[in-house]
């Protein structure tokens, strides 16, 4: 028996780990900078190449690097090259301190006049809008563009190749989904440089900020994976919840190297100077936090809604009737909108109209992401089945809703 117990226990923990574990076997090089090195985390890849004299400083995990916008570069080894002529995903973060002009984020290419060969990322000061481009010439050369969330002062950026479909994100969100009409192979006469494009000696400046978690994984990531890993640089990582009057719950901010700190309201806080106070409302409160990261200022709310115990009616969880798993930051989701409701969860299933199972949970907070295997379901309706408890009694509610693309 305790054999059994012992496997089924590393068996929950494996289940537990599995997402980082799988995505840690398909990293091809990561750069995190925690110990001040530009030496992949493994050990595996060649080190970057700094130019000038990057910054140790504050960052993500724990370090990043700052550059001046002078002479401070970082560049890859070009045998990233040829690891992005197959699937990939290339992911990092950024703060940029730039307010003007034409910025040199990083860059791929071999001179600045031709189209050929080419990947980049710059920031338009006069437009506020961030311009990556992708292609191998002329009739295959394809751009993207985002507006910046500036209530953020870090953002990510994650570059998804699979099969001759490139799917663009910023902070998160799939900006763009280019088909390209060939594979597109970059030279190796160029290197992928940070802050260091041939176009720096024209109109564009370079970067001046930070760069942290560079990372090149050798497969295409879900959109569901890439939402995993996010490292909620100055944000809330607490969703909006509810609890039963007199609780108390744990807001949770992320990774910040903020030097001021203030949470408000702050009656009901224990402590409004800490990235993580405990907060214990009345009544229903959205509290803002705010960050000041040396001039950078950052901003984020969370809602947390109190109930009466005494009012809950247990017939009544709440689920859409509808959710649209784009991954544009809106209704991505879809699960238990009121899940103060149900004191304990059997189960919660979702069928399609074949009755096929495509998902389950235990956890109240459990959310689908409208895939199966890691692969995206088509549209139609869907079936649910939710067993709970409430007040001691035992529930079960059925029903149906719509995935739509």
């Amino acid at each position: 028996m305790k054999l059994k117990y012992t496997v089924f226990l590393c068996l929950a923990v494996l289940l537990i780990l599995a997402p980082n574990i799988l995505l840690g076997q398909n990293v091809i090089f990561k750069y995190s900078f925690d110990d001040c090195s530009f030496e992949d985390d493994a050990m595996s890849f060649p080190g970057l190449t700094p130019g000038g004299s990057p910054e140790c400083v504050c960052g993500l995990g724990a370090k990043s690097y700052r550059l001046d916008g002078n002479d401070d570069i970082l560049e890859l080894s070009n045998q990233a090259n040829s690891q992005m002529q197959n699937d990939f995903t290339f992911d990092f973060y950024f703060r940029l301190d730039n307010t003007s002009g034409e910025v040199d984020i990083f860059s791929l290419r071999n001179g600045c006049s031709g189209l050929d060969s080419l990947m980049s990322l710059r920031y338009f000061a006069a437009n506020d809008e961030y311009v990556f481009e992708i292609g191998s010439n002329v009739n295959n050369y394809h751009t993207a563009k985002a507006k910046p969330d500036n209530s953020k002062c870090w953002h990510r950026f994650t570059l998804v190749k699979f099969n001759l479909e490139y799917r663009i994100y910023f902070d998160n969100a799939l900006i763009k989904k280019i088909i390209s009409r060939e594979n597109i192979v970059f030279t190796k006469l160029a290197k992928l440089k940070f802050s260091n494009s041939p176009c720096t000696a024209g109109l564009a400046v370079k970067h001046r900020g930070n760069l942290d978690e560079i990372t090149l994984y050798d497969r295409a990531l879900s959109d569901n994976e890439i939402r995993t890993i996010y490292e909620f640089p100055d944000r809330i990582k607490t969703p909006n919840t509810t609890i039963f009057k007199g609780q108390s719950i744990r807001l949770e901010g992320g990774q910040s190297c903020a030097s001021g700190i203030s949470w408000s309201p702050a009656q009901s806080l224990d402590n409004p100077n800490v990235i993580n106070p405990l907060a214990t409302p009345d009544a229903t409160t959205t509290y803002e936090l705010r960050l000041n990261d040396g001039g950078c200022q950052s901003t984020d709310s969370v809602t947390v809604y109190v109930a009466e115990k005494d009012s809950l009616n247990c017939d009544k969880l709440l689920l859409p009737k509808a959710f649209t798993p784009n991954n544009d930051g809106l209704n991505d989701l879809y699960g238990i909108s009121n899940t103060f409701l149900p004191e304990s969860l059997d189960f919660f299933e979702i069928y399609d109209r074949w009755g096929e199972k495509v998902w389950e949970t235990t956890e109240i907070t459990g959310q689908w992401d409208g895939t199966k295997g890691g692969s995206p379901l088509g549209t139609g309706m869907y079936l649910y089945r939710i067993k709970y408890k409430c007040n001691s009694d035992e529930k079960l509610d059925i029903g149906n809703f719509n995935l739509l693309r």
